[in-house]
Protein backbone atom coordinates (compact mmCIF):
# COMPACT_ATOMS: atom_id res chain seq x y z
CA UNK A 1 0.00 0.00 0.00
CA UNK A 2 1.39 3.40 -0.98
CA UNK A 3 1.78 5.78 1.91
CA UNK A 4 0.43 9.29 1.65
CA UNK A 5 3.20 11.81 1.14
CA UNK A 6 2.84 14.27 3.96
CA UNK A 7 5.45 16.87 4.78
CA UNK A 8 6.89 16.21 8.23
CA UNK A 9 9.30 18.70 9.70
CA UNK A 10 12.32 18.49 7.43
CA UNK A 11 14.84 21.26 7.89
CA UNK A 12 15.66 23.35 4.86
CA UNK A 13 18.12 25.68 6.54
CA UNK A 14 21.47 24.46 5.24
CA UNK A 15 21.72 26.56 2.04
CA UNK A 16 23.05 23.42 0.38
CA UNK A 17 21.12 20.25 -0.47
CA UNK A 18 23.81 17.90 0.86
CA UNK A 19 23.84 19.78 4.17
CA UNK A 20 20.04 19.57 4.40
CA UNK A 21 20.34 15.83 3.68
CA UNK A 22 22.71 15.46 6.64
CA UNK A 23 20.23 17.50 8.68
CA UNK A 24 17.71 14.65 8.50
CA UNK A 25 19.36 13.49 11.72
CA UNK A 26 18.31 15.90 14.42
CA UNK A 27 18.17 16.28 18.20
CA UNK A 28 14.71 16.27 19.76
CA UNK A 29 14.89 17.70 23.29
CA UNK A 30 18.56 16.82 23.32
CA UNK A 31 18.02 13.22 22.17
CA UNK A 32 19.12 11.92 18.74
CA UNK A 33 16.28 11.41 16.27
CA UNK A 34 16.45 10.12 12.71
CA UNK A 35 13.88 11.59 10.31
CA UNK A 36 14.66 8.86 7.75
CA UNK A 37 13.62 5.54 9.25
CA UNK A 38 12.12 4.01 6.12
CA UNK A 39 12.14 4.46 2.36
CA UNK A 40 8.87 6.44 2.45
CA UNK A 41 10.60 9.04 4.64
CA UNK A 42 13.29 9.52 2.00
CA UNK A 43 10.76 10.08 -0.78
CA UNK A 44 8.87 12.51 1.48
CA UNK A 45 12.14 14.37 2.09
CA UNK A 46 12.84 14.49 -1.64
CA UNK A 47 9.39 15.99 -2.19
CA UNK A 48 9.92 18.52 0.59
CA UNK A 49 13.23 19.56 -1.04
CA UNK A 50 11.48 19.93 -4.43
CA UNK A 51 13.47 17.12 -6.00
CA UNK A 52 10.22 15.35 -6.75
CA UNK A 53 6.62 16.37 -7.17
CA UNK A 54 4.40 14.75 -4.56
CA UNK A 55 2.71 12.58 -7.18
CA UNK A 56 6.10 11.40 -8.46
CA UNK A 57 7.15 10.60 -4.89
CA UNK A 58 3.97 8.55 -4.39
CA UNK A 59 4.66 6.69 -7.62
CA UNK A 60 8.22 5.95 -6.59
CA UNK A 61 6.92 4.50 -3.33
CA UNK A 62 4.38 2.38 -5.16
CA UNK A 63 6.97 1.06 -7.59
CA UNK A 64 9.68 0.25 -5.07
CA UNK A 65 8.47 -0.14 -1.50
CA UNK A 66 7.54 -3.80 -1.96
CA UNK A 67 10.64 -4.69 -3.98
CA UNK A 68 13.19 -7.17 -2.64
CA UNK A 69 16.08 -4.75 -3.00
CA UNK A 70 14.55 -1.67 -1.39
CA UNK A 71 16.09 -2.41 2.02
CA UNK A 72 19.51 -2.60 0.42
CA UNK A 73 18.89 0.60 -1.54
CA UNK A 74 17.69 2.43 1.58
CA UNK A 75 20.78 1.21 3.47
CA UNK A 76 22.96 2.68 0.69
CA UNK A 77 21.08 5.97 0.96
CA UNK A 78 21.76 6.14 4.70
CA UNK A 79 25.39 5.11 4.15
CA UNK A 80 25.86 8.02 1.74
CA UNK A 81 24.31 10.37 4.31
CA UNK A 82 26.78 9.10 6.93
CA UNK A 83 29.68 9.72 4.54
CA UNK A 84 28.52 13.30 3.98
CA UNK A 85 28.03 13.81 7.72
CA UNK A 86 31.59 12.68 8.46
CA UNK A 87 32.87 14.90 5.65
CA UNK A 88 31.10 17.97 7.06
CA UNK A 89 32.23 17.22 10.60
CA UNK A 90 35.78 16.84 9.32
CA UNK A 91 35.64 20.20 7.54
CA UNK A 92 34.37 21.83 10.73
CA UNK A 93 37.40 20.43 12.57
CA UNK A 94 39.79 21.67 9.90
CA UNK A 95 40.58 18.17 8.66
CA UNK A 96 41.39 17.22 5.09
CA UNK A 97 38.46 15.68 3.23
CA UNK A 98 39.03 11.93 3.17
CA UNK A 99 39.38 10.08 -0.16
CA UNK A 100 36.46 7.83 0.85
CA UNK A 101 34.13 10.84 0.72
CA UNK A 102 35.40 11.88 -2.71
CA UNK A 103 35.05 8.30 -3.98
CA UNK A 104 31.48 8.09 -2.67
CA UNK A 105 30.49 11.42 -4.26
CA UNK A 106 32.10 10.50 -7.59
CA UNK A 107 30.51 7.06 -7.49
CA UNK A 108 27.04 8.60 -7.28
CA UNK A 109 27.80 11.13 -10.00
CA UNK A 110 29.20 8.46 -12.34
CA UNK A 111 25.92 6.56 -12.17
CA UNK A 112 23.78 9.61 -12.88
CA UNK A 113 21.04 8.92 -15.44
CA UNK A 114 19.17 11.46 -17.53
CA UNK A 115 19.32 13.49 -20.69
CA UNK A 116 19.87 17.05 -21.86
CA UNK A 117 16.92 18.81 -23.45
CA UNK A 118 16.23 22.22 -24.97
CA UNK A 119 13.15 24.14 -23.84
CA UNK A 120 11.84 27.54 -24.87
CA UNK A 121 11.37 30.43 -22.46
CA UNK A 122 10.45 34.09 -22.65
CA UNK A 123 14.14 34.95 -22.89
CA UNK A 124 14.84 32.40 -25.64
CA UNK A 125 15.98 28.80 -25.35
CA UNK A 126 17.32 27.01 -22.29
CA UNK A 127 19.39 23.84 -22.18
CA UNK A 128 18.91 21.75 -19.07
CA UNK A 129 19.55 18.27 -17.74
CA UNK A 130 16.44 16.23 -16.98
CA UNK A 131 17.27 13.60 -14.39
CA UNK A 132 15.73 10.14 -14.35
CA UNK A 133 14.51 9.42 -10.83
CA UNK A 134 12.67 6.19 -11.60
CA UNK A 135 15.36 4.35 -9.58
CA UNK A 136 15.59 5.61 -5.97
CA UNK A 137 19.38 5.80 -5.83
CA UNK A 138 19.28 8.38 -8.63
CA UNK A 139 17.89 10.85 -6.09
CA UNK A 140 21.36 10.87 -4.54
CA UNK A 141 22.79 12.49 -7.70
CA UNK A 142 21.64 16.06 -6.99
CA UNK A 143 22.77 15.60 -3.38
CA UNK A 144 26.20 14.50 -4.58
CA UNK A 145 26.34 17.47 -6.97
CA UNK A 146 25.62 19.89 -4.13
CA UNK A 147 28.32 18.22 -2.04
CA UNK A 148 30.73 18.63 -4.95
CA UNK A 149 29.78 22.33 -5.23
CA UNK A 150 30.39 22.73 -1.51
CA UNK A 151 33.89 21.29 -1.84
CA UNK A 152 34.83 22.99 -5.11
CA UNK A 153 33.26 26.42 -4.73
CA UNK A 154 32.41 26.82 -1.04
CA UNK A 155 34.44 28.43 1.71
CA UNK A 156 35.11 25.94 4.55
CA UNK A 157 34.91 28.80 7.07
CA UNK A 158 31.25 29.36 6.16
CA UNK A 159 30.26 25.77 6.96
CA UNK A 160 28.99 25.82 10.53
CA UNK A 161 27.07 23.92 13.20
CA UNK A 162 24.33 25.58 15.21
CA UNK A 163 25.88 26.97 18.42
CA UNK A 164 23.17 25.50 20.62
CA UNK A 165 24.51 22.60 22.70
CA UNK A 166 21.18 20.82 22.19
CA UNK A 167 21.19 21.14 18.39
CA UNK A 168 23.08 19.10 15.79
CA UNK A 169 22.02 20.92 12.62
CA UNK A 170 24.55 22.32 10.15
CA UNK A 171 24.36 25.16 7.64
CA UNK A 172 26.40 27.02 5.07
CA UNK A 173 26.50 30.65 6.15
CA UNK A 174 25.49 32.90 3.27
CA UNK A 175 24.69 35.97 5.37
CA UNK A 176 26.35 39.22 4.31
CA UNK A 177 28.87 39.37 7.17
CA UNK A 178 28.94 35.58 7.72
CA UNK A 179 28.05 35.93 11.39
CA UNK A 180 25.16 33.47 11.51
CA UNK A 181 25.23 31.44 14.72
CA UNK A 182 21.99 29.47 14.86
CA UNK A 183 20.16 26.96 12.69
CA UNK A 184 17.29 29.46 12.75
CA UNK A 185 16.44 32.58 14.73
CA UNK A 186 12.91 31.26 15.24
CA UNK A 187 14.28 28.12 16.89
CA UNK A 188 17.62 27.96 18.66
CA UNK A 189 18.32 31.67 18.18
CA UNK A 190 15.12 32.68 19.93
CA UNK A 191 15.74 30.23 22.78
CA UNK A 192 19.27 31.58 23.24
CA UNK A 193 17.96 35.17 23.36
CA UNK A 194 15.32 34.17 25.91
CA UNK A 195 17.92 32.40 28.05
CA UNK A 196 20.25 35.41 27.92
CA UNK A 197 17.40 37.73 28.90
CA UNK A 198 16.53 35.46 31.84
CA UNK A 199 20.16 35.46 33.03
CA UNK A 200 20.28 39.27 32.86
CA UNK A 201 17.04 39.54 34.83
CA UNK A 202 18.36 37.18 37.50
CA UNK A 203 21.62 39.12 37.72
CA UNK A 204 19.73 42.40 38.11
CA UNK A 205 17.58 40.91 40.88
CA UNK A 206 20.69 39.72 42.73
CA UNK A 207 22.31 43.14 42.39
CA UNK A 208 19.18 44.81 43.81
CA UNK A 209 19.08 42.40 46.74
CA UNK A 210 22.70 43.14 47.58
CA UNK A 211 22.15 46.95 47.60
Amino acid sequence: MTEIIETPIFYRIGNNLSVDFVNTRIADNGKPKDLLTKFADFTAWAAAMDLLEKEAAKQLQADWQESREIKQIFAQILEFRETLYLMIEGVLKGQTVKPTAITAINGVLQNKIGFVEVTSSEAGFVKRFRADFSEPRQLLAPIAESAADLLCYGNPAYLKKCESDLCVLHFYDTTKNHSRRWCSMAGCGNRAKAAAFYRRQQKNLKNKDSD
